[in-house]
């Protein structure tokens, strides 16, 4: 049977997981073939900092990491949102994450974000003034979210689940024992999220175009493609949070009773698919056999089996193989919420310093991931060392 301690250990391993790919996403984000630069509106740039030198392999990291890593991250998040708001009831619930996530928001967006993108700002101007950077900054750049607006967005996907608590008590007990019950039939459940993941992201990227992000709410900026995509995993992850999920989605520690290599091994496949959709859908668009919008209806239910497979291959993989507490997996879990909170400032002046320096992209990307880890780790540990602030990161 399902334990808190067996849901901890993996669940906390994997979102420490989740937190490297992030560093890593971001760390890689300079370098793509794809990568640009705007000067006149870095915000509109396709990252802060972008280096003249570019690897293709870079794109392919980050366009695995962005098929599933926020989806899961979101996943994980709702699992603990019942017990937290039946051990606590709403009011206590909402107060416990507006501390928990709305101060770390307003740390970030007051003076951590706005340090990231100091470099961005001279590499655009020259100009080394910090007036003329804050003035740029809030005004001309409408004051860019960064990396916090998944904080910002998961607290306001905490109200929505609050709300929902309040008006249907049962509404996560209920889904979640109908998920449970499909999970005996696994092929059906896989269509039937395939379907509901499916309308919850291809008909509003459609209309709204992929990629597209809420212009001028300044720090509180968010992917509308993808926001009722995001709240669908935060909510699932609260129905099966409300039930011994565990139980029933896996036997003997694998998913469904199958394990790990085949998880991956089709998420590995379904990103391939993805690659061939897109280059395809794009000839064909290009010899004037498909529109636009059917190029992307391909591309994006190819996306969603993607997205799925990838997600199911890393719940295969920490839950198959994590049985007993690791220290380093340990250390790294308790420290994940402070390295992705402070990890961007690393990131953008790493890649800054290598800028003028001739080497291969693989190790400018090694070095910024990794002292963007190490440093963002330490700062995590020794802002931990306050136990108010342990408290909250």
């Amino acid at each position: 049977m399902e334990t808190e301690k067996t849901r901890m250990v993996w669940l906390d391993y994997l979102r420490a997981f989740v937190t490297l790919l992030v560093v890593a996403h971001h760390a890689a984000l300079a370098y793509p073939t794809f990568a640009y630069f705007n000067p006149a509106h870095y915000i509109s740039s396709t990252a802060p900092i972008v280096d003249e030198q570019r690897w293709a392999g870079m794109d392919t990291l980050i366009g695995f990491n962005d098929i599933f890593f926020m989806p899961l991250m979101f996943f994980i998040s709702g699992l603990f949102v019942y017990r937290g708001l039946t051990k606590k009831g709403v009011k206590s619930y909402l107060k416990d994450r507006l501390l928990r996530l709305g101060l770390p928001f307003l740390v970030a967006e007051v003076v951590l974000i706005p340090l990231a993108y100091l470099p961005t700002y001279y590499v655009a101007t020259h100009d080394t003034s910090l007036s003329g950077f804050l003035n740029d900054y809030i005004f001309t750049q409408e004051w860019p979210v960064g990396p916090p607006w998944f904080i910002w967005l998961l607290l306001a996907f905490d109200v929505v689940a609050a709300l929902i608590f309040s008006e249907w008590p049962t509404f996560f007990t209920r889904v979640g024992q109908w998920l449970t019950h499909l999970s005996e039939q696994p092929l059906r459940l896989g269509a039937v999220l395939y379907v509901v993941v499916a309308l919850s992201f291809i008909p509003l990227s459609l209309w709204v175009g992929q990629y597209t992000w809420i212009g001028n709410w300044g720090p509180f900026d968010f992917q509308l493609n993808r926001v009722i995509f995001y709240l669908l995993f935060f909510l699932l992850g609260g129905c099966l949070g409300a039930t011994f999920w565990q139980n029933y989605f896996f036997h003997n520690n694998r998913l469904f009773g199958i394990g790990w290599p085949f998880w991956l091994g089709v998420s590995l496949v379904c990103y391939v698919l993805i690659r061939l959709v897109a280059e395809f859908g794009a000839e064909q668009v290009k010899q004037g056999n498909w529109t636009e919008t059917i190029g992307y209806l391909f591309f994006d239910l190819a996306f969603i089996a993607s997205c799925l497979t990838s997600i199911c291959a890393c719940l295969s993989v920490f839950r198959q193989t994590i049985f007993k507490p690791n220290l380093i997996w340990q250390t790294l879990s308790a420290n994940a919420y402070g390295i992705y909170v402070v990890h961007y400032c690393f990131v953008t002046w790493l890649q800054f310093a290598l800028l003028r320096l001739d080497v291969v992209v693989s190790l400018k990307f090694t070095f910024v991931f990794i002292g963007a880890l190490g440093l963002s780790y330490l700062s995590s540990r020794l802002l931990r060392q306050n136990i108010s602030v342990a408290k909250i990161l």
